[in-house]
């Protein structure tokens, strides 16, 4: 790059009485133009100043559009109008199984044939007609078991499309869903019951039917160590086999007895299973059936 400081100088107002002179002068060199001591212009030859951003003139600018599509975690594909890929990131590529393919300047449907003939391709039509923004959760074309979620909307002449993974929302949703209907369904059934306790035993939850098997409302249960509510001899056995579900050595079956409230002594039947939370092992979750029997039967 030409380095100014280096450069001659003169006053605009001579530079106007003797331009001829300066004019070969600036076709050689740059010129710095003055006004009352300060400068404020350059003159120059056309060809230096067309010269400035070859060589030694300063690099381009980067490309901070795409600089940012590569560190954002969403997937995104910029088309032109006619529909030409014009851009895609690092993301879209793994997300779409093309780590190893250049797409740029290909037709969407021939590098994409995933997207043709499906919701994709509706929802990408009505954007590129309409410049409304419109956007999907679809089952995955390029991996099985997988989910996206497909926005499309207008930009620049053309059209972009954004695909972001929502697989393991999906599937926490749906297992929610599952584990919503299967409390549901042990209600209505009435004789198996429900407890979870924290990683110390002590009951976090409990359902309508086991409160109903101790012959306590949730608020009067919840708190208590579950052990406590064990019939005496049964309860080592039981703490045991507990403390061996939360110490991570397998989920188990046990016969134990309970002591409900109104002093009868319950046979029951419970599983207890592990329960694994975002950080680790958050306590247990136990499931019981039962039927009452008289203290005096319990031999």
């Amino acid at each position: 790059m030409l380095d100014d400081r280096r450069g001659r100088s003169v006053a605009a107002a001579e530079l106007v009485r003797n331009f001829a002179h300066w004019r070969e002068v600036g076709a050689r060199e740059p010129v710095m133009i003055t006004h009352h001591g300060r400068e404020t212009h350059i003159f120059m030859g056309v060809e230096s100043f067309r010269n400035l951003g070859v060589g030694d003139g300063p690099a381009p600018a980067p490309d901070r559009m795409r600089e940012l599509a590569n560190h954002i975690h969403q997937g995104l594909i910029l088309c032109r109008s006619d529909l030409t890929i014009d851009y895609v990131n690092s993301v879209a590529l793994a997300m779409t199984k093309r780590w190893d393919r250049h797409l740029e300047g290909r037709s969407l449907w021939e590098a994409l044939p995933e997207f043709a003939g499906a919701l994709t391709e509706a929802h990408i039509r009505h954007s590129l007609a309409s410049g409304e923004a419109s956007a999907a959760d679809i089952p995955s074309p390029f991996r099985s078991d997988a989910w996206l979620h497909f926005e499309t909307f207008s930009f620049g002449d053309g059209i972009a499309l954004l695909l972001r993974d929502i697989t393991a929302d999906m599937r926490r949703h749906r297992l929610a869903d599952v584990k919503s209907a299967i409390l549901k369904a042990m209600s209505v059934h009435g004789g198996v019951g429900y407890v979870r306790v924290s990683t110390r035993a002590f009951i976090e939850i409990a359902d309508d039917t086991f409160c109903a098997m101790m012959g306590l409302p949730e608020e009067r249960l919840s708190s208590v160590c579950l052990p406590d509510i064990i019939e005496v001899s049964a309860r080592p056995r039981f703490r045991e086999q507990l403390e061996r579900v939360l110490r991570g050595e397998g989920d188990r079956r046990v016969t134990t007895r309970l002591l409900t409230n109104g002093g009868e002594i319950m046979p029951v039947e419970a599983a207890i299973a592990q329960l694994h939370g975002t950080y680790g092992i958050e306590g247990a979750v136990i499931v019981m059936t039962g039927q009452r029997m008289a203290t005096d039967k319990a031999g």
